[in-house]
């Protein structure tokens, strides 16, 4: 018993790592540039890790002297992987192991180091489990396809409070439409983005969409439009009615969940919505309430709208010595507009750590002598100090922008109040921490 034991224990670590990447494809993929894999890459590699994970788990639940070598390898190239990232210090970055929760730290790498040491020695323990092979891989493929599963995209649209314009008033958008034309039928923004995969999966079925006046909005091309929307990124879209009421509204990701824009919109055309939503600054005080939603009340003058890349937040940004709060793997500050590095006081540095100016030349005193370098802090731990709170970053949530995948990061805190004045919220803080302020992340993986 206790040999089938030591066989089932590492397979079940490694089909539990193969299925946690599955359930969080966007989060490892964005993982795997802690190990210096370039974006165009990640997400093949994401893959494969998640498909040689898999294998290697049925061949050691099936008992394979095979497959346990195997395996003993591939964690050791893993562990050699994670002692480079160590050594480049990205300690703290996320390690991609188990999902994109996992950080990378040195009791991962050993971590690492057990489970390769366990594999190498099965061979010599004995023969594994009789677990015919077929149903070894059978179970394992089960399993990573109900991980992958459980965060596919939703048979219908992904419709948010706050993002978007509120149902069941006016918007600016019918302004970009025809008032003569398809009067009587359901009108369809539909925003987009260059370098957006979905958006190029959605656009087809938009323009095969029969009775329904579509219009479609580029994220460059039609700004004046994806700010009167209040549009949270690429592909969204928002169903009109002939007066310019929003009848619907939602993330879309495939012709079925577009499809259930206008049919929603098509249900509640001449109803009042019952839904209420975060308005702009001194906008609605409401509770959001059916499809499952959580109500929350939002007193006037606290919906303000923020935006990073044409994504709608309503908690502001950490404080940052350059202005928007963009930071590097580590949570380090970078400046927005080029993503180089910059110091607590705003300048830009070298690999020393010394300031520079834009051409990298060390900047010096009248006496010629180098200014001394400023600490450079990690914006959450940076902003805890400052507000004298207890901070961590716990979760974060992905979008596309300019054809990349940007990783928007909560600063979390256990206060009742976010850096705006208004109530926290839990945004995907865990625990009993909620938001304090926001950060972002860009990443080089492809959308």
């Amino acid at each position: 018993m206790w040999l089938a034991a030591a066989w089932l224990v590492p397979a079940a670590v490694l089909l539990a790592a193969a299925a946690l990447k599955a359930a969080d494809r966007h989060g490892t993929t964005v993982a795997l540039a802690a190990y210096g894999v370039p974006g165009r890459l990640a997400a093949p590699a994401s893959a494969a890790a998640i498909a040689v994970e898999a294998a290697l788990a049925a061949g050691l639940a099936a008992g394979s002297a095979g497959a346990a070598r195997a395996a003993a390898l591939v964690l050791a190239g893993f562990l050699l992987a994670q002692v480079v990232a160590l050594a480049h210090g990205n300690a703290g970055a996320p390690c991609g192991c188990f999902g994109a929760r996992g950080r990378l730290s040195r009791a991962a790498a050993a971590r690492t180091a057990l489970l390769a040491s366990a594999c190498a020695l099965l061979p010599q323990l004995g023969a594994g489990p009789d677990v015919p092979p077929v149903l070894a891989g059978a179970v394992v493929a089960a399993a990573v396809v109900l991980a992958a599963g459980r965060r596919s995209a939703p048979r219908g649209a992904l419709e948010i409070d706050g993002e978007g314009p509120p149902l069941g008033a006016p918007t600016r958008l019918a302004e970009w439409f025809d008032p003569r034309g398809d009067a009587g039928g359901v009108r369809l923004a539909l925003f987009t983005s260059a370098g957006c995969t979905l958006c190029k999966r959605v656009a087809p079925a938009a323009d095969a969409l029969e009775g329904v006046a579509v219009r479609r909005f580029d994220e460059v091309d039609d700004t004046d439009a994806w700010a009167a929307a209040r549009v949270p990124g690429a592909p969204f879209a928002v169903a009109l009615a002939p007066d310019g009421v929003v009848l619907a509204k939602g993330t879309v990701n495939d012709a079925r969940q577009l499809a259930s824009i206008v049919e929603a919109a098509q249900a509640r055309d001449g109803a009042t919505s019952r839904r209420a939503f975060l308005g702009r600054a001194g906008g609605l005080a409401a509770t959001a309430a059916g499809a499952g939603m959580v109500g929350a009340v939002i007193p006037p003058g606290e919906a303000h709208a923020y935006h990073f890349c044409g994504h709608i937040y309503t908690t502001d940004g950490c404080p940052h010595p350059t202005g928007l709060p963009r930071i590097d793997r580590r949570g380090l500050p970078l400046r927005a507009r080029d993503g180089r590095k910059v110091d607590d006081l705003g300048r830009l540095i070298d690999a020393l750590g010394r300031p520079i100016d834009e051409d990298d030349i060390v900047l010096a005193d009248l006496d010629g002598r180098p200014l001394p370098a400023a600490p450079r802090t990690p914006v959450c731990k940076a902003t805890g100090a400052a507000y004298w709170l207890s901070v961590r970053t716990d979760g974060a949530w992905y979008r596309c922008c300019h054809g990349r995948v940007r990783k928007l990061v909560d600063c979390c805190s256990r206060h009742p109040i976010r850096i705006n004045g208004g109530r926290a919220l839990k945004g995907y803080c865990y625990d009993k921490r909620k938001v304090f302020c926001v950060m972002y992340f860009q990443s080089s993986v492809p959308c």
